[in-house]
């Protein structure tokens, strides 16, 4: 059990005022999918200064890793690039306030963070966890984790259809994916699909591409409730 202290409840008790101000006045509107939540987290952000403890979480990172290896950063390769860094209580008291009154703002919050640059902090490569990384865990962009088929249902890697061809230096992708939460707005997709090699489909190297928003062939379905997409037609990205 969590013993608070007294900063640590003045900090829940300032989040709680800032959820009575900004997010219970929005409710409906978050709830009908009308209002989209990213403006939202931006304050919540930079109204306690979680994108700074991100950043500077970010920059620590590359020391803490040659001071105690690499499991010195977290189990799940993310560290404590998390709402808040490697402070409990701005880690934890936004999350648990918030699950309260809206959770879809958590789970907006979570996807774009704990998957999508979760995602590219375990498997990037330096240079790639600073160009699409660091601005997914500060909530200057948008994030998006893109694995879920029409036709997949829960086997979602065995019946994945959506396939990445080698063309020279680059990849050609082609596939659809649907209900992907943050999908209409992300700014960066991380996408997962199977390397067309000629073998058998279920046998296929799994893949996983960072998409930017705009890119030739990418569409991004419209919004619906909660912030998640409809499945839009196939994509070919390279």
């Amino acid at each position: 059990m969590i013993e608070w202290s007294e900063e640590d409840l003045m900090i829940r008790d300032a989040v709680r005022g800032w959820i009575d101000a900004e997010v219970r006045p929005n409710l409906d509107a978050l709830e009908s999918g009308e209002l989209p939540p990213y403006d939202l987290l931006r304050n919540l952000y930079k109204t306690f200064g979680m994108d700074e403890m991100a950043r500077s979480s970010f920059r620590s990172r590359p020391a803490r890793q040659r001071e105690g290896g690499a499991g010195a950063a977290g189990g799940d390769g993310s560290g404590d690039d998390r709402p808040g860094g490697g402070n409990a209580a701005m880690s934890m008291l936004p999350v648990i306030e918030l699950c309260k009154v809206a959770p879809g703002l958590v789970s907006a919050m979570g996807v774009g963070l704990g998957l999508a640059a979760g995602t590219i902090m375990k498997r990037g490569t330096p240079e790639q966890k600073e160009r699409w990384a660091l601005p997914l865990l500060t909530m200057e962009k948008v994030g998006a984790w893109a694995i879920t088929e029409p036709n997949s249902g829960s086997d979602a890697f065995g019946g994945m259809q959506a396939t990445a061809r080698k063309d020279g230096d680059e990849y050609v992708l082609n596939g659809g994916k649907t209900f992907i939460t943050n999908g209409p707005y992300a700014d960066t997709i991380v996408f997962y699909c199977k390397l067309d090699n000629g073998d058998a489909p279920r046998d296929r190297e799994i893949l996983t591409f960072v998409l930017d928003r705009g890119m030739p062939g990418l569409e991004q379905g419209r919004r619906c409730a909660r912030w998640a997409c409809t499945p839009p037609p196939p994509a070919s990205c390279s």
